[in-house]
């Protein structure tokens, strides 16, 4: 048996007798409250005084009969409806079922010993039921997809607000139409095909289509629900928008492939000849035309830096397969890019504080050039005659934390917050702020923390912490 919270019944019934004798029954309830009435037009002059939950009314009275109540109660108040009649024939029981009441009893079922709680039970189950219905059509008139129930040969049975709206029209005329009839023939088609589809499976089908320039991605659900189980619903969800975003995506990423190779192979290329022209012309020169040769390695390793760092990331962002993370070890990796900034900057000291924790951290290839990065900026912003960068790291149970301090002019406050953003650099900067951007963009998929604090006594420390691998 179904419980509700408290239920207000009215109980409506010519015989003061049956009456007093229900209502004291029902009353003794913890859960259901007992109004009383003895004709249908008092019973419309409680309802109009007062809410109840719940009618129960005798069949044959004098005045209103206990349909034409109903019929009342329901065209003004949609109230679960039970009717109670001494008549026990089939006719009658049609008659009160067919109309939409919500139960029917014979007076007889309930009047013997101990039988009223017969009643009660049914009282509650049409008011649980009455109640979830509502709670149903609250959550299906607010969602914003379109929701029809449609007959197995394309007939709209119910459709809430949204599905109206969609159609430019109201519930109320939606409502026996055809689906062909607000919905281009094929389109029509389609749908009922895949709700048939549904009904022979006895399972939901979802499915996508379309209608000009709108797409929808719809769900075809079988209703197992009494004379109505040779139908479906449907609910169908407007993703134009969502389709939109896709292409757009899907521009972006074919962008971005061009964008990589160009940054890999035309202007590397080219870049490393400037290189190897600029070595071979070194020797020819001296004075004032060495300053100008080593302007142009100096500028040329910068470019070189700046295609590595884009190459990189686009890599991090451009994949169509999902970011995918594996074991790295931190110790190679580092070593390596602290190999690679002391060959690259002739002017730069690089110190190893301590043993590098040999451990794997959840990463990718691409967490060289987060470290790569670090160093390059605590080159690039460090102005003084002797750069100097001392990365340490240390390892705990959960994570490995790799610290890299420079001795540069450090960071001010008000923008160690804001350096990691996409373009952010410092007054004079000669980079671009998107090697700080790449870094912080890589840690946060691997799932770690970058931050930026003083050093001491002078300079800056990054500090990149990232989970082990399990």
């Amino acid at each position: 048996m179904i419980r509700t919270s408290s239920i207000d019944v009215l109980l409506v019934d010519d015989s003061g007798f049956f009456r007093q004798i229900v209502s004291d029954k029902l009353g003794a309830s913890e859960d259901i409250s007992v109004s009383k009435a003895s004709s249908g037009e008092e019973a419309l002059k409680v309802l109009a005084e007062r809410s109840v939950d719940c009618v129960v009314s005798d069949f044959e009275m004098p005045g209103l009969s206990g349909l034409e109540l109903y019929e009342r109660v329901e065209a003004e108040y949609g109230l679960p409806f039970i009717l109670l009649t001494g008549q026990g024939d089939e006719q009658t029981a049609s008659l009160a079922i067919g109309t939409g009441i919500d139960d029917y009893l014979r007076k007889d079922d309930i009047a013997e010993e101990g039988q009223l709680q017969l009643l009660a039970n049914r009282i509650e189950n049409v008011v649980a039921q009455r109640r979830a219905n509502e709670k149903y059509e609250l959550l299906v008139n607010n969602t914003p997809d379109e929701i029809t129930q449609v007959a197995v040969d394309g007939t709209i049975t119910a459709a809430n607000d949204a599905a109206a709206r969609s159609f430019d029209t109201t519930r109320e005329e939606l409502i026996g139409s055809h689906l062909a009839d607000v919905l281009p023939t094929e389109t029509a088609a389609t749908r009922i095909e895949h709700g048939r589809k549904a009904l022979t499976a006895g399972s939901a089908v979802t499915f996508q289509d379309g209608v000009g320039v709108r797409h929808f991605h719809n769900v075809a659900a079988p209703v197992r629900v009494g004379s109505e189980s040779d139908s479906f619903q449907l609910i169908t969800r407007d993703i134009t928008e969502q389709k939109r975003r896709e292409r757009e995506l899907q521009t972006r990423t074919e962008e971005l492939a061009v964008i990589n190779r160009l940054v890999r192979h035309d202007i590397n290329n080219d870049v490393q000849l400037l290189i190897a022209w600029a070595d071979g012309i070194d020797r020819h020169v001296d004075g004032e035309g060495r300053e100008y040769v080593d302007r142009i390695q100096h500028t040329c390793d910068h470019i070189a830096e700046l295609t590595n760092i884009a190459r990189d990331f686009v890599d991090s962002i451009g994949s169509d397969s999902e970011f995918a993370l594996t074991a790295v070890n931190v110790r190679h990796i580092l070593e390596d890019e602290v190999e690679k900034a002391d060959r690259r900057h002739d002017e730069l000291t690089v110190a190893i504080d301590g043993e590098i924790p040999d451990a794997d951290v959840r990463a990718n290839e691409l967490l060289s050039s987060v470290y790569g990065n670090l160093l390059s900026n605590a080159v690039r912003h460090n102005e003084g005659t002797d750069p100097r960068v001392t990365v340490s790291a240390e390892e705990s149970e959960t994570d490995v934390r790799v610290r890299v301090a420079d001795n540069g002019p450090g960071i001010p406050d008000a923008q160690k917050e804001s350096v990691f953003g996409k373009g952010e650099m410092g007054p004079d900067s000669p980079g671009t702020g998107i090697g700080l951007y790449l870094a912080h963009t890589l840690v946060e998929q691997y799932g770690g923390t970058i931050s930026v604090e003083d050093g001491d006594p002078e300079g800056c420390v990054f500090t990149v912490s990232l989970p082990k691998h399990a």
